[in-house]
């Protein structure tokens, strides 16, 4: 090949690296490493990657009312990387983008063999991300029957959850709504809030607060949960998301004019942005007004609902209970089939009682889970069998 055609070639790669890395930022780095002498195993870089994309992947897309979490792992690098790494020029490429501002996180998976034993290192960084985490390293040990997709789950929960701590313990959360075993839950809140700084306000503390008074609801404790998310409230003024769980409770416990005081307050004061959180307001409103026995009340909140967000599914339940209060039962039937309709589409979020729970109406109703949960999903489940998982 001509010389100068090679150095054309090469500057055109430099150029495309320096804009394409510029509009394609790399958020997350994945890495990892296996030495050639570990042969009671059979595992290569490119399979480790490849399970830990999927992880870091369904981590990243459990549904939350917070924007987008910083991790995102796309396959479609744009052409100033793809070019970058058919030349071998990928880390001439993230320099350019720490050049540029974009720092990515890293997560790197490192397997050792150690006394006898598979370990897995798990390293990275945050630095810029939604949690400015500094370099951390942590070893992990491969349990008695545990495979290596099942290690390199936790690997991805444990180096995420210095990554993103929010969105993955969201993801655990949810991961553990069917067993009820919260523990692993617990473990990362707490290890987030020690370390938060003690200021009377803190944005990351409310939201870890908030979480802690939805697993409350889940043990059948309101008073824990009203706690909690007083305090989350507290924390963070403009959380609304734990304002709308405290009216919840206090519906449960038939406080419905502290409830109805509360919501249109908040819908005063400050508005939730979110359509689904404002329709939610509405629909918590309509339960107060129905615990108070303002039928027409309720009618016109949910109507509200419904035109902020018309594919609740919850919204349309709980206005056919409103109609068939009122005697008019042709709608209230017409209305409970367009809750089951619209359930197909309904997206519901850990972090609203309200979405995950029965709004209730009337004073000491069980807590119980909500018919409308998010469309149901196949997955595998880390002993690689297929599962039906309906809270996906």
């Amino acid at each position: 090949m001509d010389l100068n055609l090679l150095a054309y070639i090469v500057l055109f790669a430099l150029a495309s690296i320096g804009v394409d890395t510029a509009l394609h930022p790399v958020s997350v780095v994945l890495d990892s490493a296996v030495p050639n002498h570990i042969a009671s195993l059979s595992a290569d870089p490119a399979t480790i990657n490849q399970i830990l994309k999927y992880e870091v992947d369904r981590v990243s897309s459990t549904p939350s009312v917070l924007a987008a979490p910083v991790i995102r792992v796309g396959d479609n690098p744009g052409v100033g990387m793809a070019i970058a790494e058919a030349v071998n020029m990928k880390s001439v490429a993230l320099a350019l983008q720490t050049q540029l501002g974009n720092q990515p996180e890293e997560m790197k998976l490192t397997l050792l063999a150690q006394d006898g034993k598979i370990r897995m290192l798990v390293s990275g960084a945050s630095p810029g991300g939604r949690i400015d985490t500094p370099p951390f390293q942590i070893l992990l040990t491969m349990e008695p029957g545990e495979t290596l997709p099942a290690l390199v789950h936790r690997a991805a929960i444990a180096g995420l959850s210095k990554i993103d701590p929010y969105i993955t313990t969201l993801h655990v959360l949810q991961d553990h709504l069917e067993d009820g075993d919260f523990t692993e839950v617990e473990a990362l809140i707490d290890e987030v809030k020690a370390a938060l700084p003690p200021t009377p306000r803190s944005t990351t503390r409310s939201l870890f607060e908030n979480l802690q008074g939805i697993i409350s609801l889940f043990r059948h404790d309101p008073r824990q949960a009203e706690t909690w998310f007083k305090a989350a409230a507290q924390s963070d003024e403009d959380n609304r998301v734990a304002v709308l769980n405290v009216a919840f409770v206090e519906l449960h416990l038939g406080e419905y004019q502290d409830a109805v005081a509360r919501i249109r307050r908040a819908m005063e004061d400050r508005p939730p942005k979110l359509p689904i959180l404002a329709a939610t307001a509405y629909i918590e409103l309509a339960a107060g007004l129905l615990g108070l026995h303002d039928t027409n009340g309720a009618d016109q909140a949910l109507a509200m609902a419904i035109e902020i967000y018309p594919q609740s599914a919850a919204g349309y339940e709980l206005w056919s209970a409103v109609k068939r209060e009122k005697s008019d039962i042709a709608a209230a039937d017409r209305l409970h089939l367009k809750a089951l309709s619209d359930s197909r589409t309904f997206a519901n979020y850990a972090e609203v009682a309200a979405l995950y729970f029965v709004v209730p109406s009337r004073e000491n109703q069980p807590i119980t889970r909500s018919p409308f949960v998010n469309p149901n999903k196949i997955l595998f489940n880390r002993t690689g069998r297929r599962q039906h998982c309906a809270q996906c």
